[in-house]
């Protein structure tokens, strides 16, 4: 583990800093042992937090990693969601201006914008503390969330339905703590879960990575490129070959440790374009993805689930928090030379 083992020297050198405490939690707490190898495979490009579930998300140059995903100080991943009037998630699958609404955030004031409406501020600090904690329904989860307000409501309402439908926005506070990761609902068991993988408002896990070859790939087949905004992942990195991803089974950032939960099978929500808010008439880029990236040699089970479900990019949970930045080298474990951390 030379990698590791260097990591560790710097940190005893400078103190014991972030990177060492986060192996020290992790050989603390894993069941899963790791590779005793680590291949160089590129650079971190893009770092996003996405704090309003399905909307926008805003580009870090660095981040906190921890066990619900990135954060910058208040500014977490997934921290907002959208629900509608029986209290069920909204995304961009059914409001597909969501995906345009853009997000800002200072201090801890979240403002949202979109073209034609004045922009709307929420302040996490003093202006929810009367506010009610309500319940709201993400897929199998019953999670608690702090009712924004009337007026982001009444404003949200009209900018995703014209006023046709109602929907209130809903912060997750201090309140959740527990919620696991999410697995897939097929006949087949991802081994790669464990009961540390936790979640707030995202949709299965806390991290999702996709690389920067994979998109331009992507893009040459299309007659329209589409955007990395697309796919929403947290964690961009370059340098490495296209779908290379596939293989990546553990992946080392600084003293971060990323582990694959599963292959990211995609759905319609990449086909709303993330800068107009419309779903793309033709459904690209799903319907080119599905023309070479449905899932090949899996098991029978995860091969009828999927048929139609392409793969881009990874879901990820952590082992070992820290800081990441752009920039910062990305290492690998492959499944291939490693098949028992496959997870499929």
């Amino acid at each position: 583990m030379r990698v590791l083992e260097e990591k560790i020297a710097v940190g005893i050198g400078a103190g014991i800093g972030a990177a060492l405490f986060g192996w020290w939690v992790w050989r603390r707490s894993s069941t899963l042992p790791l590779p005793d190898s680590w291949e160089e495979v590129g650079e971190v490009s893009e770092l996003v937090i996405y704090p309003v579930k399905s909307s926008r998300g805003i580009r870090q140059e660095e981040a906190q990693a921890g066990i619900y995903g990135l954060s910058v100080e208040r500014l977490e991943d997934r921290a907002f969601m959208v629900i509608n009037a029986e209290g069920t998630f909204v995304s961009s699958r059914q409001a597909e201006r969501l995906a345009a609404v853009v997000t800002e955030w200072q201090g801890r004031i979240l403002t949202l914008k979109f073209p034609g409406h004045e922009n709307i501020s929420v302040d996490t600090q003093n202006g929810l503390r009367d506010k009610p904690v309500v319940e709201a329904k993400l897929r199998a989860h019953r999670l608690p969330g702090i009712d924004c307000g009337n007026e982001i409501s009444a404003w949200l309402s009209k900018v995703l339905y014209d006023d046709k439908e109602k929907v209130r926005l809903i912060y997750k506070g201090d309140m959740i703590k527990d919620r696991p990761a999410r697995r897939p609902e097929v006949k087949h068991e991802f081994t790669q879960y464990t009961e540390r993988d936790l979640a707030l408002y995202t949709d299965v896990s806390s991290y999702h990575l996709a690389c920067q070859s994979s998109l331009d790939d992507l893009n040459s087949r299309l007659d329209e490129p589409v955007l990395m905004e697309n796919f929403r992942p947290n964690i961009v990195v370059r340098g490495s070959k296209a779908y290379d991803e596939d293989d990546w089974v553990y992946a080392k950032i600084g003293g971060v440790i990323l582990r694959r939960l599963k292959p990211c099978e995609r759905c319609i929500l990449t086909t709303v374009d993330p800068i107009k808010g419309k779903r793309n008439e033709n459904m690209e880029p799903l319907t080119t993805l599905k023309t070479y990236r449905l899932l090949k040699d899996a098991p029978p089970a995860l091969a009828t689930a999927w048929n139609s479900k392409p793969i881009f990019g990874i879901t990820m949970s952590i082992d070992a928090t820290g800081r990441i930045a752009v920039g910062d080298k990305v290492y690998i474990a492959r499944a291939s030379v490693y098949p028992q951390f496959r997870g499929y």
